[in-house]
């Protein structure tokens, strides 16, 4: 059987040639018009005869012999093989978006997908058939849809897609217009199947940033059904419902801040850098203090600890120079740097540090400049930022858990060996070391971190260190050291109500202790006037001294002294894409910060929940000037600078003027709660 346009014909092979009509009888039937020729033989054609016009018996005995003829000339018209269509999974990957912003979960993406290339087969048997029939003149739309709908019946056997017969035609119509969305279920997404509305959304929000009072996430579902049966809102049923709102990412960063602290958000939520470590020795060296996690015993043989200061290359983290001593001071700083200068032998190129109090005493007499070509200072409040806190942290659990007076890492850390045998050390006080035996012990530690291996070459750090070569940095020569460093004076000095005054070759230098605030540290020289001090100072360098004092013990160091301050800062050789790169982002981070902060202070002016309603003030926002603040609110009442999350938007509907909102009774919050758990206070008495 085959097709002769839009007619089933049978041949005469089929009828004659297979014995089920002699030839006599097949020209009888012929002339007698039970069986119309639609196409007659010779020259190379065959000779075709209407099936449907077949005498019935004839066709009951030809379908007998050929029980599948119908069923394949359907089946020559259908496809049973799918085309990948790319766009389509781009549109219900990226660019299709339910109601609720969100997108279509990786289940529905695939089943859309395969939908729509059933489609797109659909279309092409529709085509395809379609121009058949047009070739003899004329179409029957019944058995291009007997096409079309076979198709979709064989890629479901094949495939296993969800398009079912029932309204296909219509879909498939849709599908010719609309494209993919067509095959959407109007059901995902439904906004009517949420459970929280804008408005449920907005208390919800409301109550978990209230400070007073701070309602627990019990109280929050306690509060939020009894202010909704105010205000007419479908209740919530459960509080995982509430938790399940206020945890989700899109809604974290709208109370985070107010909870947790506005820091703890930038830490959460700020864009951080994206950096490379140098590739060259003493391209950049670190420099920053930490508690030296090793007890030892004092002269009343008491336990103490005590704080080492430290100076790393960040190529190699080989540790170049520290300095052991109580606090981050500027002495222990200073010394520190010289151990590191002398033991590089080099001055580095860039040195990297916080700003403390001590760097910044550094920086302004320009010290930094006499050893490097650039000096900076991490990002504040940004602990990420300090590359060498990672090397502090491995060097203790590398190194220092080692010996059993090991002190621990951070209170913070959490794991169970990251804490000290209390039991332990507190039963050997008596066999801890001495402080001197303390320091000779962090030396060797010192040593085998340097002879270790470093993480990302395998071989040892001081290896690294020595077989690495920067053509930038300069060689140190005794005359280097001498500029860059100091010398003490032959006799002691008095310090009177008009400073220092001391006289090195022929020439007097006066000096004053200030505080930070520029003036005269009144409570020093209150402290210290008629003392004696040896003065350490740098011949090459008068802008700065160092006072020390007898002690039965030997030289402490009491301040700085310095005659006028002059501070200024130079950035060299810094790519420039790199510099507005930077610049750029973190500008954009803190502007994201203030408009936060903007958006929630508005939010909480209008829910009646400000700090300042109820006698507190608010905290100021830290690293953001109030000049800087006030032209992020400038920008922000402009319409200029747009917060990274909206709040759920209002209810077009305004509440009736005689309802009263007001927070439920939670109990009175008039006792101060502590910070600390019942084992912080145990392991702080033990201290």
């Amino acid at each position: 059987m085959e097709m002769f346009g839009n007619i089933r014909c049978v041949t005469y092979g089929e009828l004659v040639g297979s014995g089920i009509l002699s030839e006599p009888t097949y020209k009888k039937y012929v002339r007698c018009g039970k069986i119309r020729i639609v196409q007659r033989g010779g020259n190379g054609r065959k000779a075709l005869i209407d099936y449907d016009s077949l005498y019935d018996p004839v066709r009951e005995v030809y379908d007998s012999h050929n029980p599948d003829a119908v069923q394949k000339i359907k089946e020559q018209y259908m496809s049973n093989i799918l085309i990948p269509d790319p766009k389509a999974v781009e549109y219900y990957r990226d660019k299709y978006r339910l109601p609720d912003g969100s997108g279509l979960t990786d289940k529905k993406q695939a089943e859309y997908v395969l939908n729509a290339e059933v489609m797109n087969e659909m279309i092409r048997v529709e085509s395809n058939t379609r121009a058949l029939h047009s070739k003899c003149g004329f179409i029957r739309k019944a058995q291009v849809w007997e096409a079309v709908e076979g198709t979709c019946d064989k890629l479901r056997e094949a495939y296993g897609h969800t398009l079912r017969n029932s309204r296909l035609r219509e879909k498939f119509n849709q599908y010719k217009k609309e494209g993919y969305a067509a095959l959407v279920s109007r059901k995902v997404g439904n906004q009517n199947t949420r459970k929280i509305g804008t408005e449920e959304a907005r208390l919800l929000l409301k109550l978990r940033r209230s400070r007073v009072p701070v309602y627990t996430e019990m109280q929050i579902f306690e509060e939020f059904n009894h202010q909704a049966t105010l205000r007419g809102l479908e209740q919530l049923k459960s509080p995982t419902s509430v938790r399940n709102f206020l945890f989700s990412p899109a809604i974290q960063p709208l109370w985070f801040a107010i909870v947790h602290g506005e820091l703890e958000w930038r830490k959460k939520y700020s864009a951080l850098l994206k950096t490379e470590q140098p590739s060259l020795r003493d391209s950049v060296w670190y420099s920053d203090g930490t508690k030296l996690n090793l007890y030892y015993r004092n002269e009343s043989g008491k336990i103490c600890t005590t704080s080492v200061y430290e100076v790393m290359d960040a190529y190699s983290e080989v540790l170049l120079g520290y300095d052991i001593a109580p606090g981050e001071k500027f002495d222990s700083q200073f010394r520190a740097f010289r151990m590191a200068v002398e033991t590089a032998k080099v001055k580095p190129y860039e040195i990297v540090n916080d700003n403390q109090g001590g760097h910044k005493k550094l920086s302004a007499q320009d010290f930094f400049k006499k050893i490097c070509r650039l000096h900076r200072f991490t990002a504040p409040y940004s602990g990420q930022s300090k590359t060498i806190e990672s090397v502090f942290g491995r060097f203790q659990t590398q190194i220092l858990h080692k010996y059993w007076n090991f002190t621990g890492q951070n209170i913070t850390a959490t794991k169970q060996n990251s804490h000290p045998n209390m039991e332990l050390i507190l039963a050997n006080v008596d066999k801890l070391p001495t402080l001197k035996e303390m320091k000779q012990l962090y030396a060797e530690c010192r040593n085998e971190w340097n002879e270790s291996a470093h993480p990302a070459t395998g071989i040892s750090r001081q290896d690294m260190y020595t077989m690495s070569e920067n053509p930038l940095t300069v060689p140190v020569t005794e005359l280097d050291m001498i500029q860059m460093f100091w010398l003490k004076s032959k006799k002691p000095i008095t310090y009177t109500n008009s400073g220092l005054c001391i006289e090195i070759g022929k020439r007097k230098y006066e000096y004053e202790v200030y505080g930070a605030n520029g003036l005269r540290d009144e409570s020093f020289a209150m402290k210290h006037t008629g003392q004696k001090f040896h003065v350490l100072y740098d011949p090459r360098d008068m802008t700065l001294v160092e006072l020390w004092y007898e002690t039965a013990d030997g030289l402490k160091f009491a301040s700085g002294a310095t005659p006028k301050v002059s501070v200024h800062r130079a950035i060299q050789d810094q790519e420039h894409e790199e510099t507005v790169q930077m610049r750029a982002q973190i500008e954009a981070s803190k502007a994201n910060r203030a408009a936060m902060l903007l958006l929630m202070e508005n939010f909480d002016k209008e829910e009646g929940i400000a700090l300042e309603y109820f006698g507190l003030n608010t905290p100021k926002t830290k690293g953001l000037s109030d000049k800087k603040m006030r032209g992020y609110r400038e920008e922000y009442e402009d319409g200029t600078l747009i917060p990274p999350v909206q709040l759920p938007p209002k209810s077009e509907q305004p509440e009736e003027s005689d309802q009263v909102l007001e927070f439920s009774d939670v109990g009175e919050y008039t006792k101060e709660l502590s910070n600390f758990t019942f084992d912080d206070v145990d392991r702080y008495n033990r201290y």
